[in-house]
């Protein structure tokens, strides 16, 4: 019996030395990228020393077993160890990659090795990285064909440590290296897209919101496409201190040029005067902080008064969208909802810097993914809002084509037609059903309604009164108001602005001065004074 019991307990034992034994990772034959994270040992250290800890001293290392390091931000050092066997068919190198750029320094070390191997991160010159054709900080592991070695990386950041790390052969390398620089390039070139087409509104409109929405677009996209692209690559790689800092100098440049942007597309200075405050105070906070990114040794505290600042600014400005909504501006309807889209995702990334949120692609990427899109639809925006100064110019353009080709028109577009009555039909539509407080109101729509083509009631208008078509809707806009503005003494200018079919209080002034002389204000003062 005491025999039997002996053998049991050899037999477990014998079990528990092969279970407690470190297992080395293998990538398959048919592999090229894996992540080795749920395999690594962790020893975390409080102090700064360099020198690694003993690798057969069990007590202080535990596997990780999550896909992810999850550190967030911390002034540690930790230590990883792991064990990898090389594939037997073939002699190769393998790689170390670390899922994050702006990682500041990590070590290669072996088991009793003092000084390291390889470094790499950004508190290195990119020329003195193990390997240098790569997005990510990357360590080089060499080794014989069906060998198997250990490895020790000390990792160090003020960056966030909350990440995955892969091992790669030569073909997962480059493949990674194809898809990203695709995929952000592709993102790159649709920035350039939206910059060229809202600075040629600028050019066209002189509206400050295209200048400011361009400033707003390069600097966020250039943080983004250095954060999770290779843009790092065009800004002066070889700099680690610029390289370290940079996604940064973007970001909060970015976030300046952001809010003075929605301070002027809101038009909070008029509406909301304590939300306009706010966000210009913040705008001049993250303008102070731009020269600390490169003066502060950490940006942990730096990171902390961004998250502060968009955790209040981002509910902040999308409650005083919904509010201007809800007096009566139309035209923030996709803002709304690009807006809210934005602060859903943009919450979740703060969550995961806050250490909230473990890392996961779509915590980490959705942000800069989605962001070209969020950027496409605030464009059009800006374009919807000021589509009466556009149409304004067309307008006039319509003028003088109708005065130069006003013989040509006379034989081809509205000889036959009884003009007198086709005036009438017009007059008696727009006054009956009042087409012109309809926002979205084209001359397509006016001319099938009194049985005429748009080119023959363009020139019926140039011809007969003598202005083209976004004119004709303004002049009946702008009698529509004065009825209003005189009838209806409780309604305040801008709800009068929407209710008459103009998309902004702005454009409703300047229309409203250019036909009356007075202000809508001035106009309403001067009817009350003769009422009473």
């Amino acid at each position: 019996m005491i025999r039997i019991s002996f053998f049991f307990l050899v037999l477990i034992s014998s079990f528990g030395s092969i279970f407690a034994k470190e297992l080395p990772f293998i990538l398959e034959t048919n592999e090229h990228n894996k992540n080795i994270t749920p395999e690594l040992y962790l020893w975390e250290k409080t102090d700064t020393e360099s020198i690694p800890p003993p690798s057969n001293k069990n007590d202080g290392w535990k596997k990780i077993r999550s896909n992810a390091l999850n550190f967030n931000f911390s002034k540690r050092s930790y230590w990883l160890k792991f064990r990898i066997r090389f594939r037997e068919e073939i002699r190769e190198n393998l790689y170390f990659v670390i899922r994050w750029k702006a990682h500041d320094l990590a070590e290669l070390y072996t088991p009793n090795g003092v000084t390291p191997l390889q470094r790499v991160g950004d508190t290195l010159s990119k020329s003195d990285w193990p390997v240098k054709n790569v997005l990510y900080p990357t360590l080089l592991l060499q080794g014989e064909p069906g060998e198997e070695k250990e490895f020790i990386v000390r990792i160090k950041s003020e960056s966030i440590m909350s990440f995955p790390i892969d091992i790669m052969d030569e073909a997962g390398v480059r493949a990674n290296l194809a898809i990203e620089t695709g995929v952000f390039s592709l993102s790159a070139c649709l920035y350039g897209m939206l910059i060229l087409v809202a600075l040629l509104y600028y050019r066209a409109t002189e509206h400050k919101e295209f200048l400011l929405y361009t400033c707003y677009a390069f600097c966020m996209g250039a943080s983004y496409d250095v954060n999770y692209g290779n843009a790092i690559e065009l800004f002066w790689e070889d700099s680690p201190l610029w390289a370290e800092k940079v996604n940064y100098f973007f970001f909060n440049v970015g976030g300046l040029f952001g809010f003075q942007f929605i301070r002027k597309f809101l038009e909070t200075e008029t509406f909301l005067p304590w939300v306009d405050r706010i966000l210009f105070f913040f705008a001049v906070v993250l303008g102070l902080t731009l020269p600390l990114i490169f003066m502060m040794d950490t940006i942990a505290y730096l990171t902390l008064i961004n998250e502060i600042i968009y955790s209040i600014s981002i509910p902040m400005i999308l409650i005083s969208g919904i509010y201007l909504r809800g007096r009566g501006n139309r035209k923030l309807n996709l803002f709304l909802v690009s807006w809210g889209m934005y602060m859903t995702l943009g919450y979740i990334s703060i969550f995961y810097y806050m250490g909230f949120l473990e890392y996961g692609f779509f915590t980490v990427y959705s942000v800069p993914l989605f962001f070209p899109a969020d950027l496409l639809i605030l464009l059009y925006n800006i374009i919807q809002k000021y589509s009466q100064n556009l149409e304004e110019k067309n307008s006039l353009l319509e003028t003088l084509r109708g005065f130069i080709n006003k013989p040509r028109y006379a034989r081809s577009k509205i000889s036959g037609l009884d003009v007198d009555e086709s005036l009438n039909a017009l007059e008696t539509l727009m006054n009956t059903e009042k087409l012109f407080a309809e926002e979205e109101v084209t001359i397509q729509m006016l001319a099938s309604k009194i049985g005429l083509s748009t080119h023959q009631l363009s020139e019926l208008l140039n011809s007969r009164l003598g202005m083209g078509f976004a004119a004709y809707l303004n002049s009946k806009r702008i009698e529509e108001a004065k009825l209003l503005l005189k009838n209806d003494t409780e309604d305040n200018i801008l709800n009068i602005a929407f209710a008459v079919g103009f998309g902004s209080k702005t454009s409703f002034n300047v229309e409203f001065k250019k036909a009356t002389g007075l202000t809508p204000k001035q106009y309403k003062s001067f009817v009350q004074k003769v009422i009473s």
